[in-house]
Order: C-alpha cells, then sequence, then structure tokens
C-alpha cells in the first residue's frame, strides 16, 4: 500500500480536466484527470497532500447536455448532487449512490457539461502521482 492509498481521498473538481464522455449501455462513463486531495481528517479541508490520478464516473440510465465537443474541459468549478446530497467542489472518493445524480462541471469560456442520470459509482483509477503537501484551509463545517 503507497501513501496515494492512505486515508481520506476527495476529488477537487476546480482543478481537475474532464478528459473524455463515452456511452456505456444506457449509462454513461466520464474520465477524469483529476487533482486529489488525501488526509487522515477531512479531504480537501485538513492538512494532507495533493494528487493527480485518473477517475472514472460511471452514471446509470445517463444523459448529457451542454458543451461536450470542446472536450478535454479545463474545469473551474462545478458540483455532484446524489439523492439530494450535494458536494461542491469537493466530491468523496469513492462515491457510490443510487437515486437520482446529476453533475455540474463548469468549463473557463462559459463552457459547462451536465450529466444526469439514476445512480453513480465514481472511482480512483490507476496510479496517483503525488504532487504537493496541502496545509488545510482551516474552515470546517458545523
Amino acid at each position: 500500500m503507497s501513501e496515494a492509498d492512505v486515508g481520506n481521498a476527495a476529488l477537487e473538481l476546480k482543478k481537475s480536466t474532464l478528459e473524455s464522455i463515452e456511452q456505456a449501455g444506457a449509462g454513461l462513463v466520464a474520465r477524469f484527470s483529476a487533482h486529489i486531495h488525501r488526509s487522515s481528517g477531512a479531504a480537501g479541508v485538513d492538512a494532507g497532500t495533493g494528487w493527480s490520478q485518473s477517475a472514472h464516473f460511471r452514471l446509470g440510465r445517463a444523459r448529457v447536455q451542454g458543451s461536450v465537443g470542446s472536450l478535454p474541459m479545463e474545469l473551474i468549478g462545478g458540483s455532484v448532487s446524489v439523492s439530494g446530497r450535494t458536494f461542491d467542489n469537493l466530491v468523496p472518493m469513492p462515491l457510490i449512490g443510487s437515486g437520482p445524480v446529476r453533475v455540474q462541471l463548469k468549463g473557463s469560456r462559459g463552457l459547462a457539461v451536465v450529466l444526469d442520470g439514476e445512480d453513480v459509482e465514481a472511482n480512483l483509477v490507476g496510479p496517483a502521482k503525488y504532487l504537493e503537501p496541502f496545509p488545510g484551509t482551516g474552515a470546517r463545517k458545523a
């Protein structure tokens, strides 16, 4: 087990790139070059480390809207909503959920992609590359 496998992980959308979206039966697979935070506490909030790693989001019975012809798309923000829970910018990894799913991704120059589906399975894939220490934000939600 490497240091990249230890602790809690979260994908930071605003530092990631949406590489592709592919049809997979009735669903879609969105592939990211992702910026991943790892921490023994809250990933992306508490001190830890930053990594680069691939991430795949599989959405069942999914459809896509937006700037798909502009891929790859560097992201400047976004959110993932699963059954009424919304994760703004920081998405816990892995993420598995059923029920309504919406992935809203914002790129520069007004580009945007929205994925809607009935379930989601998001996982980190392949080797991780260490980028930097992360000092933490000091911000905790009450």
